[in-house]
């Protein structure tokens, strides 16, 4: 039979809990022990665009739009669809698999919508988006076999079951297609 001791629990009025002082100084922190090992991961949402992997950005409103109706711009190029309005906004609307030069084949593609007001693109995706947790583990050392146009505008790729995942800068990148018009 074992005896267990309780502390003695110290209980003060919140008032003074907010006015006490801490004391944050090395030694105060290194009592408190070191800092439980971090596994570095990373969970978003992922669309897939052909055969790549893109992952969205988690600062950014991401909505997917049923039954847009795009308007073709004239004298531009074909991978810059046209222009859909969105809750009174003009989006211009990317195919980014005639950019990438991916067949799309017959599969019913969605739209999706990246940003808010000014700020917002849209751009066609194989399927509805998906919650990806990618790890350290799943980080790629060499730069995978993607097209070069949003290889520039990449931070991180990732290789998970098979499927290769990019972290890019969407705003760069739109803003470089932009340039090109």
């Amino acid at each position: 039979m074992s005896t267990v001791l309780a502390e003695k629990t110290i209980t003060m009025l919140p008032s003074e809990a907010l006015n006490r002082e801490f004391d944050l100084s090395h030694a105060a922190l290194s009592e408190l022990g070191a800092p439980a090992e971090q596994h570095q991961s990373l969970t978003t949402h992922s669309v897939l665009v052909g055969n790549i992997g893109l992952l969205l950005p988690e600062d950014e409103v991401s909505e997917l739009v049923g039954m847009a109706s795009v308007c073709r711009l004239p004298n531009t190029a074909a991978w810059l669809n046209g222009v859909t309005t969105v809750r009174g906004n003009m989006i211009p609307v990317f195919d980014l698999h005639d950019l990438f030069g991916i067949s799309h084949g017959n599969v019913k593609r969605k739209l999706i919508v990246v940003g808010e007001a000014e700020t917002a693109v849209a751009f066609w995706v194989n399927d509805f988006p998906q919650l990806i947790t990618l790890s350290g583990e799943d980080s790629m050392t060499s730069t995978p076999p993607i097209p070069s146009l949003i290889k520039d505008h990449s931070r991180e790729y990732y290789l998970r079951d098979g499927q290769i995942w990019v972290d890019w800068n969407i705003e760069s990148f739109f803003t470089m297609l932009g340039e090109m018009l």
